[in-house]
């Protein structure tokens, strides 16, 4: 089942993500055209562009931890025995997932205050709310994924670094 949940959620990271980058390209494209061959500009344009980037960096966020990119330091890993090794990726997940909880409690807190109080978007009059809804989403995204790397650490431990380049030593031999 987590398999499935998680290609699902892989699906919808990728085709968000493509949506979203295609909408910042072709406003700004229009943007452009408009600007400089009709001497006039799209009122709204900038504001979807901000806010597709801004969409884009919260699922990016999801996608980041999936993959193993986010920044980190890599030191221990290098040099700790699998075991450690283990026990470090897991309290990083359990920080993540604390971060993610505050994130998406925090989040949809700010999402259902701003529909509450009617703001609406400056250039679009669209609900402001709906603006703020991807960090309460994001912040559910990165706690499925979290979840998903404690659960592949604890079936498949992490190798130490040194034990890496022994083994690429061994396959030259």
């Amino acid at each position: 089942m987590f398999e499935a949940l998680n290609k699902l959620i892989d699906r919808l990271e990728k085709v968000a993500m493509v949506a979203f980058m295609s909408i910042a390209t072709i406003i700004t494209t229009f943007q452009v055209v408009y600007r400089y061959g009709f001497n006039s500009s799209l009122s709204w344009a900038e504001e979807v562009v901000i806010y597709s980037i801004v969409c884009m960096s919260f699922v990016g966020a999801s996608m980041g931890v999936r993959h193993g990119v986010h920044i980190s330091v890599d030191v221990l890993n290098a040099f700790a025995p699998p075991a450690v090794n283990r026990w470090l990726h897991i309290l990083t997940a359990v920080l993540g997932i604390a971060f993610a909880i505050a994130l998406a409690y925090l989040g949809f807190r700010l999402f259902f205050s701003t529909l509450e109080r009617g703001m609406l978007s400056p250039a679009m009059r669209m609900p402001m709310a709906w603006v703020y809804f991807p960090i309460g989403l994001s912040g559910l995204l990165l706690i499925i994924r979290y979840c998903w790397v404690i659960r592949e650490v604890w079936q498949k431990p992490p190798v130490s670094m040194a034990e890496e380049l022994a083994a690429e030593k061994d396959k030259l031999v």
